[in-house]
């Protein structure tokens, strides 16, 4: 259901930015239009990526290469840092496009929730051990975390927490999907709180 109507929306919002560029003389207010489009699109996409099917064909995916590539998309978003503890050349059982979306969900969830207070700045580590044959990829922000009845509801298709939906733009299926993506390549997610704060996600891969 979820792919049909999310298909079925794409052209009149592809008509909608069409005619915003065309008709609206007002920059300012058609810049903000574009803007809600661009969101109504993004959101369009998080439901597709939660229905797809629950087959992955997995391959061995060399990791360093995925975490480069995600981080390259974000390498311009000025309120963000990242600390990498990745070893070279492990490689993961998994499907590529599926994981890089996995952890390109995670970096946007920590960049708009993970910001500190007193910066603005989201600060996020990213770590990676090898472990009785499997990978295990720590994705870690410095905000101010959840409580702990929320934690295992973030994973919920359309949960927010507190701070999430006092800044709602989203469709509240990131974590969702990065969950079921997880299991759909035959690994573990899990999400928790750092011992001095932030939340952690947790992904576990069989090691190719």
């Amino acid at each position: 259901m979820l792919a049909g109507i999310s298909h079925d929306l794409r052209t009149p919002l592809a008509r909608l930015r069409l005619e915003t560029e065309m008709s609206v003389s007002d920059s300012d207010a058609r810049e903000h239009m574009a803007a809600d489009i661009d969101q109504l699109d993004a959101i369009i996409d998080k439901f597709l990526d939660y229905a797809r099917p629950d087959h992955a064909e997995l391959k061995p995916v060399l990791l360093n290469d995925v975490i480069e590539a995600c981080l390259y998309a974000v390498q311009d978003q000025g309120d963000m840092r990242i600390n990498l503890d990745v070893a070279k050349g492990l490689y993961v059982l998994a499907d590529e496009v599926e994981l890089a979306r996995v952890i390109s969900n995670l970096l946007e969830n920590a960049r708009r929730y993970g910001k500190s207070p007193d910066t603005g700045i989201s600060q996020v580590d990213i770590a990676v051990k090898v472990r009785d044959g499997w990978v295990l990829i720590k994705v870690r922000d410095h905000g101010p975390g959840v409580s702990p009845t929320m934690l295992n509801k973030l994973t919920n298709p359309f949960f927010r927490g507190d701070a999430a939906r006092t800044a709602a733009t989203g469709a509240g299926l990131g974590l969702a999907i990065a969950e079921k993506t997880v299991a759909r390549m035959g690994g573990a997610f899990s999400l928790s709180n750092g011992n001095s704060g932030g939340l952690a996600a947790h992904i576990k891969l069989r090691r190719a």
